[in-house]
């Protein structure tokens, strides 16, 4: 009997797995990017535990962090109580003002492993770090200092954000990126929303202070991922549900490769790279952009191109007002540095004379040399044989223990002669010829006295580094093409951008 109702037993099973079957065929296949995988959901392995935050979670005892670990110096650890939230924590027992809070938020999240601002457990142990090296290898210290005010959580220390250079914090550069992003691409209602998908089988919203969206040129929106933390689900979730939406997983402290993920999601008609554009031939004025770009075909004739730095120093003022007047509009969004004069205590002499004799004058005045005009020098003394023939000089001067004579030739074989013989008595001559211009004068002059100086096209400035170069034609005098040389002569006119230009770095302007 019992072999009759085991076979009855099997044989009821078998009828059923082939219902199932049936029914549920093994063939169907979800998408492959809506399958879920463990890692996507921050689950680990083990079927005992699951931890809330994406990824490991850091061991909740407390314990200094070490830089191995987390790229932090060591840090102090603040235990969560009963209505705590980070900003709460930061601004009220760390002394952070508002600003700074916001600024290392994401700092502390990302040390600590905590997914979600908003669920803090009683008890848990958040590490503050003393200092950190951001991704743009920037440093940003949290410096203890003692506070009367702050009497919890940290033994009466308080916390102050400094930076040793002049970056700008997250905060800032999202500030102003903003800024300079809604004058390109004016934002529409509803493009900030916080709603990525809302249909009746399920809904998803992103924080849009974490994840805030940008307008795109098309009608669409940038989702600005800054730290990369959507998991490929959600992101796959978005492009599939709302093909409009394009993510950008870049910071915009990273500067040119935030720039130019948002430029290449835009939908812009025109985007140059590593632009450079050239004003004048000769004064030459060079303006350098990280990006160009054209919002439409009609842009060049509209007036409405745009260039976009990622840079902290930003254009002159002058060069700013320059390229709006030639319909061009300047955007710099993480520009922190406002370059001041350069202190070089260089001169430019703009010799602006035909005169052959006022050019000379001009040269020698701005080498400080001052001659004795038209003095009559012994070619033969009385003394010497009872005969006296003198010649007339110019201009004559002495420096360093030699005698010099500028003169012009006026056609006489024989007075060119008697110059000779000067030369032959010891006299550094310089013999002028009716037709020298500026460029040949100042030749032999620097010549005849021995100073270096070549006549070219010289960079005036800035250092390298800056965003536009200025290049002239003329004599530069002192080290070779050191922008630090002290003396620069030329005849070119140029106009006053140019001459704000020089002045911008540093130049003291004569004209003659």
């Amino acid at each position: 009997m019992l072999p009759f109702i085991r076979l009855c037993r099997t044989s009821i099973l078998c009828v059923v797995l082939c219902l199932l079957t049936t029914v549920i065929p093994l063939s169907a296949a979800m998408d492959p990017r809506f399958e879920l995988d463990a890692k996507t959901l921050g689950v680990t392995e083990s079927p005992k535990k699951q931890p809330s935050a994406v990824g490991k979670r850091a061991s909740q005892k407390s314990r200094k962090v070490k830089s191995s670990e987390t790229g932090a110096t060591e840090g102090t650890v603040y235990v969560v109580k009963s209505g705590d939230n980070l900003f709460k924590i930061l601004m009220r027992d760390y002394g952070f003002s508002d600003d700074e809070a916001e600024t290392v938020i994401s700092i502390i999240c990302r040390e600590n492993n905590i997914a979600d601002i908003r669920r803090l457990r009683v008890g848990q142990k958040i590490v503050i770090p003393a200092s950190r090296r951001t991704s743009d290898k920037n440093s940003r210290i949290f410096r203890p200092l003692p506070s009367k005010a702050a009497t919890q959580g940290t033994g009466g220390m308080k916390f102050m954000l400094e930076s040793p250079d002049t970056a700008l914090s997250e905060l800032e550069a999202n500030v102003q990126f903003r800024r300079a992003w809604d004058m390109i691409v004016p934002p529409k209602a509803g493009r900030q929303s916080a709603d990525m998908i809302n249909s009746p089988s399920y809904s998803l919203t992103l924080d849009p202070q974490r994840y805030p969206t940008y307008a795109a040129m098309d009608g669409g929106r940038i989702l600005v991922d800054r730290n990369d933390d959507i998991p490929a689900l959600v992101k796959a979730l978005i492009v599939e549900k709302n093909p409009s939406v394009r993510i950008v997983s870049e910071s915009p402290v990273n500067g040119k490769r935030f720039l130019k993920g948002m430029l290449d999601s835009a939908g812009f008609y025109s985007v140059m790279e590593d632009f450079s554009m050239d004003f004048g031939s000769d004064p030459k004025l060079t303006v350098y952009s990280d990006f160009r770009i054209e919002k439409s075909p009609e842009s060049i004739i509209n007036f409405d191109v745009v260039l976009m730095n990622a840079g902290r120093t930003p254009y002159p003022r002058i060069i700013k007002d320059y390229l709006k007047n030639e319909g061009i509009t300047a955007l710099e969004p993480f520009a922190s540095l406002r370059p001041g004069t350069a202190a070089t205590g260089n001169r430019l002499y703009q010799i602006t004379s035909r005169n052959q004799a006022e050019v000379v004058d001009v040269l020698l005045a701005a080498m400080s040399i001052n001659p004795d005009r038209n003095k009559r020098l012994d070619v033969f003394a009385a003394e010497d044989n009872g005969i006296s023939l003198s010649v007339n000089a110019e201009r004559y001067f002495e420096r360093n223990g030699l005698k010099h004579v500028i003169t012009r030739f006026d056609g006489d074989p024989i007075t060119y002669t008697l110059y000779r013989i000067l030369e032959a008595k010891g006299y550094q001559t310089v013999i002028l010829d009716g037709q020298d211009d500026f460029l040949k004068v100042t030749e032999k002059l620097l010549a005849g006295i021995g100073i270096q100086g070549t006549y070219a096209r010289h960079k005036l400035g800035p250092d390298a580094g800056v965003n536009y170069s200025l290049q002239m034609s003329g004599f530069r005098i002192g080290d070779g093409d050191s922008p630090a040389s002290d003396l620069f002569l030329t005849n070119l006119e140029f106009d006053r951008v140019i001459r704000d230009l020089l002045l911008e770095n540093g130049y003291r302007i004569i004209v003659k």
